[in-house]
């Protein structure tokens, strides 16, 4: 089965104090550390969403990764309304009528190819797949067609939470134990705990 993914890679990164997505982990800008393992991945495209200081991400991006053709842009205007926004940017600028997007954050950088083929793999094309690490619920996301719209229908910073509740049956996890690749950079001090 294949998906695409939407890459959200709009936010300010308040919490870290601005500039997160640029700053350097690995020797390389946090957003380009973040999209490897989705371009290593079987996903079949991956939509990478811009919002603040887009034009810099987005040279950050290309300078990295040239002219892959797995990546493919939009901007979200309205960003600063949260992540939700910035995933049904995504959503709009799907093509096609496959089964469903994988929702990825910039800020994990090391979420592999691997952890999201075993994602891609164990999704039965219906449910919400969401791993799970010692008990917490946390990404990348399988999102089915089904609950686009849903999500296209939020539009409130928490609807992302208001999703989960209304399709709480809807939703499968998947449990990887104490997996530290699902580690994301929330403050400066994360980046030097890594």
């Amino acid at each position: 089965m294949t998906v695409p993914g939407i890459f959200l890679a709009a936010g300010e990164g308040k919490r870290f104090g601005n500039g997160k997505l640029l700053s350097i982990i690995d020797g390389e800008p946090l957003v380009v550390r973040s999209l490897r393992g989705p371009l290593d991945s079987s996903l079949e495209k991956v939509i990478v969403v811009l919002g603040f200081q887009a034009e810099l991400v987005k040279e950050a991006v290309k300078n990295s990764f040239g002219d892959n053709q797995k990546v493919a842009f939009a901007n979200n205007p309205g960003y600063r309304e949260g992540m939700i926004s910035t995933f049904n940017t995504g959503l709009a600028a799907l093509s096609g009528g496959g089964p469903g997007a994988m929702m990825l954050l910039g800020d994990m950088p090391f979420v592999s190819g691997g952890i999201i083929d075993t994602l891609i793999r164990t999704w039965d094309g219906r449910s919400f797949l969401i791993p799970e690490v010692e008990g917490r619920m946390v990404h990348p996301r399988i999102v089915p067609r089904r609950l686009f719209q849903d999500f296209l229908d939020s539009e409130s910073m928490n609807s992302g939470k208001k999703v989960l509740e209304k399709n709480r049956k809807r939703i499968r996890t998947v449990s990887f134990g104490n997996v530290p690749e699902f580690r994301d950079v929330d403050r400066k001090d994360d980046i030097f705990s890594f």
